[in-house]
């Protein structure tokens, strides 16, 4: 029964199934619809939602492209989803490599080493030879598996590892980083009109860089992320889909000598509750709407040994307003639309009590953070049994750049189109 959730939990996506035979599409898809991923049924979920795997076995996933707008960029990947048994009786598996994060980063989202900073950034390690992309996780590969447990219950495990290696003998120069994450899922359902889905992840990371005088090393204290969301068709054309997240991550950093940088780390504590609607405004079209508020405090991990006027950092979204539109326009050719408006601020409080707040496109606002407004094309093609989406540069209709040749148009993303993804399915 699992195995058809999505049915049950998504009657927009039913209908789009019955008039096209569209099958669902990856990040590419996701990404095309304002980063709807978690209020709507999806491929990409496995990555994330880790027993929703039972739903989507059989199939080969391809990843190719940049974010637009983000801090990833390159990300390529190739996954395999295979059911053993007849109708997956003994589980659905799958083995995914890829370069860097595909789909959502996971929880390592929150963790200020993870990200890609631009050479000269040393991202708060105390890193002696900064834009050696120290802070990038690459030879990345995860193995999942999931199981239905009755005809209401579906698990899901999985363990994902990123890890580097830099060595440079001419500056006497090493690195080294790594990330290992453990997660699982539950989904359960009363095969009528709702679906729940549950998330835990454990992460333990470290990572040394020294130059023969000087050594910066850190590792996590803890990191853990838990979430849930429910699909409920509260009516046959509309889905409602509450859900929250929680996820804290704390890192420690010493440094020798110590006048390299005060020890300190670096602690985030993230929380975020949204709420999805799915409305099938007719057979051929799929409108998505969602507002989050999220919450996510900075502070360093060993505050009374910084010798700065910093304190705490609080940044809120309230709210995230999301608008998406899917649109079978024939049987082969899907198109898609969406918005992200980000109502936010960040307020900096200092060990004197003083308070400075910012908002998105002022100076001090957090780094890495949307910007306000994002924008979103993307388009769907379905090719025997293979389903190639794309997600498109915001300026593509004004500047299609040079397909051949790479020109880069918009935020990095080489000519007018920034993702592609692929499933085929046997």
């Amino acid at each position: 029964m699992l195995k058809n959730w999505s049915k049950i939990a998504l009657a927009s996506s039913l209908v789009l199934m019955i008039g096209a035979s569209v099958s669902f599409a990856t990040t590419a898809r996701v990404r095309s619809l304002a980063n709807v991923g978690d209020y709507i049924s999806d491929d990409s979920a496995v990555n994330r939602w880790y027993s929703t795997l039972t739903s989507f076995a059989n199939q080969v996933n391809a990843e190719l492209g940049q974010w637009n707008g983000g801090s990833l960029a390159d990300t390529r990947g190739l996954g395999w989803n295979h059911a053993c048994g007849d109708d997956g009786k003994w589980g659905t598996y799958r083995i995914s490599l890829n370069e860097n994060a595909v789909d959502h980063p996971g929880f390592w989202i929150g963790n200020p080493f993870y990200q890609d900073h631009a050479p000269g950034d040393d991202g708060g390690l105390g890193d002696p030879t900064p834009g050696l992309y120290d802070d990038t996780p690459i030879n990345r590969w995860d193995i999942a598996g999931a199981w239905e447990l009755g005809e209401t219950i579906a698990l899901g495990v999985a363990i994902t590892q990123s890890k580097w290696d830099f060595e440079d003998t001419a500056s006497n120069t090493e690195a080294s980083n790594s990330w290992v994450t453990l997660g699982a899922g539950l989904t359960w359902s009363n095969n009528d009109n709702t679906v729940i889905d549950f998330l835990a992840n454990y992460g333990m990371a470290g990572g040394e860089i020294t130059d023969g005088t000087n050594t910066a090393e850190w590792d996590s204290k803890s990191a853990f992320d838990l979430g849930a969301r429910m699909f409920w068709d509260w009516k046959d054309y509309v889905t409602l889909v509450p859900m929250v997240e929680f996820t804290s991550s704390e890192y420690s950093l010493s440094t020798s000598p110590t006048a390299l940088t005060p020890p300190n780390g670096e602690k985030l504590t993230d929380f975020m509750v949204g709420l999805g609607l799915n409305m099938d405004v007719n057979q051929d079209n799929m409108l998505v709407f969602a507002l989050e508020w999220f919450n996510r405090t900075y502070e360093y991990a060993n505050a009374d040994t910084v010798g700065v006027n910093f304190a705490k950092e609080t940044t809120n979204y309230l709210p995230t307003i999301r608008l998406a539109l899917e649109s079978h326009i024939t049987s082969w050719l899907t198109t898609r639309i969406g918005a992200a408006k980000y109502l936010g601020s960040t307020t900096e409080e200092t060990n004197g009590g003083d308070e400075f707040k910012y908002t998105p496109g002022t100076p001090g606002f957090l780094a890495g953070a949307p910007s306000g407004f994002d924008w979103f094309l993307g388009a769907g093609f379905n090719v025997a049994e293979w389903t190639i989406d794309l997600e498109l540069n915001h300026e593509t209709p004004f500047n299609l750049g040079y397909w051949l040749t790479g020109y880069s148009n918009y935020d990095s993303a080489a000519g007018p189109v920034g993702r592609i993804s692929a499933v085929y399915n046997y």
